[in-house]
């Protein structure tokens, strides 16, 4: 009799086995056949039964030598190409200097939107579709930070002081360990959440956890979806999301009761804080939009929110972290950057603004090397054709398919010796020399033309040759 259950029990697991490999190879098979022009060339495919599929699996483990190859083929010759993706969805890559012609078309044409809801799993991480569909918390970053940020930034000061106080702390003679990834994501988390919800929220450890556990949970359910079937995934979606579903309770149960006061303080015209939440009931209401100014509602906002602020923020200064602390003693990085901030700082009277801030051209430009030669990133500025026409370029003479994805190779432009040299090491201050040389000139040197150039080397400025987080009214 054990015999005989062992048997069928080894029987049922193969078939479970057999079952998902056969519900993998369906998904890959499925995804696989989107549609590119196809005169285009590829990069990475073999020749032979199922050739799309196995270039996508085959490209996990060479996408940026596959991008090399591409970027060297075709893209420094002004061609465009087909890149192999292990989602199954292959990518159009046209030439850096064509980028111009891609985001100048509206968003009915080429949507970064719609990529973005398809990248993030739209339908579930989210706690409802409706959130990335609108995508109302962005427009109310993107109407409200830029003129509210030198209040703003008194604020994120000091919580960025409180937070290394509390967890890397003063003692100069006692060394310590720190886990600097989960440290800095949870530094990030406070310092971002004084900025969306403020005192003493953005300190409270239950709402922080689920913050950066949420994160964590959505590029989990993204990873788990690309290997799904399409016709399973309105199942398996909403599976995989109920880590998230736990995490929005969870956080909803502190910020719908201050959400839902704010509100009040706001209608009754009493003094409120200036954050996210304020900026975002304001404009609801001043844009006659009662569905998106519900506490229920904000607080779902502010799942993405976390989840921007929290995971590539978190990435990009561990990197700088590193590449900082990686580098050659000779070339004194620390020294510099330590100087360079304690003058400001002294020169702005202990006070930080966004005028003194715009000063730390050392720190802008380490930064900025750091997001160029460790960018996590290897394609960008990419584009959904939603057009049903699909998206002509008459200079090549193709056509984008509807539904096809339209993107650059960053991470081959940002490596290239031609634009960048010595590529491959990190040079903090590469971009701040040229800027303090132009500084320390002759006041008949400087010109308008001159002084725009060296604004533009700010990390903040994007090109078609760095494009760390996008580029044109997109931009992240």
């Amino acid at each position: 009799m054990d015999f005989l259950i062992a048997y069928f029990t080894a029987r049922s697991a193969l078939s479970l086995l057999a079952l998902t490999l056969a519900l993998l190879l369906a998904a890959r098979l499925r995804n696989s056949k989107a549609t590119v022009p196809k005169t285009l060339p590829w990069v990475g495919k073999p020749t032979g039964p199922l050739a799309e599929t196995r270039a996508s699996y085959a490209s996990f483990n060479n996408v940026r030598q596959w991008l090399a190859e591409g970027y060297a083929k075709y893209s420094k010759k002004g061609k465009s190409y087909i890149f192999p993706d292990f989602s199954g969805k292959p990518t159009i890559i046209i030439p850096n200097d064509k980028l111009r012609w891609l985001i100048d078309n509206p968003d009915d044409v080429a949507s970064v939107a719609a990529v973005h809801y398809d990248l993030l799993a739209g339908d579930y991480n989210f706690t409802s579709p409706h959130i990335l569909k609108t995508l109302y918390h962005e427009h109310v970053v993107h109407r409200s930070l830029a003129r509210n940020l030198d209040d703003v930034i008194p604020g994120t000061w000091d919580e960025i002081q409180h937070a290394f106080k509390d967890t890397w702390g003063t003692d100069t003679e006692e060394w310590k360990d720190i886990c600097v990834f989960d440290n800095l994501m949870h530094t990030i988390a406070r310092v971002s959440n004084r900025m969306f919800v403020g005192l003493p929220l953005c300190r409270n450890k239950t709402y922080l956890s689920n913050m950066g556990a949420f994160a964590q949970d959505v590029i989990l359910c993204m990873t788990l979806l690309n290997f799904t079937p399409a016709f399973t995934k309105p199942l398996f979606g909403r599976i995989f999301s109920i880590p998230n579903m736990i995490h929005y309770k969870r956080t909803s149960k502190l910020t719908v009761p201050i959400i839902a006061q704010r509100i009040e303080d706001i209608n009754n015209k009493r003094e409120v804080p200036n954050d996210y939440l304020t900026w975002h009931i304001k404009l609801a209401n001043a844009e006659g939009r009662p569905e998106e100014a519900t506490p229920e509602m904000i607080a779902r906002y502010l799942m993405p929110l976390n989840f921007a602020a929290i995971h590539t923020t978190t990435f990009t200064i561990v990197n700088t972290f590193f590449d900082i602390l990686g580098s050659e003693p000779s070339k004194e990085v620390l020294e510099g950057l330590r100087e360079e901030a304690e003058r400001v700082f002294a020169e702005a009277n202990g006070v930080w603004t966004k005028a003194s801030l715009s000063k730390l051209v050392r720190a802008d430009s380490a930064i900025k090397e750091s997001m160029r030669v460790s960018n996590f990133a290897t394609q960008g500025v990419q584009r959904k054709v939603v057009a049903r026409e699909g998206l002509m370029n008459s200079e090549e003479g193709w056509t984008a398919p509807y539904g096809s994805i339209i993107g650059i190779d960053v991470h081959s432009v940002h490596h290239d010796p031609d634009v960048y040299p010595e590529p491959n090491t990190y040079d903090a201050f590469r971009f701040s020399r040229p800027r303090e040389a132009f500084e320390a000139g002759a006041g008949g040197d400087k010109d308008a033309r001159g002084s725009l150039g060296m604004k533009n080397m700010g990390m903040i400025t994007t090109s078609d040759t760095f494009v760390p987080f996008g580029h044109g009214r997109h931009a992240w």
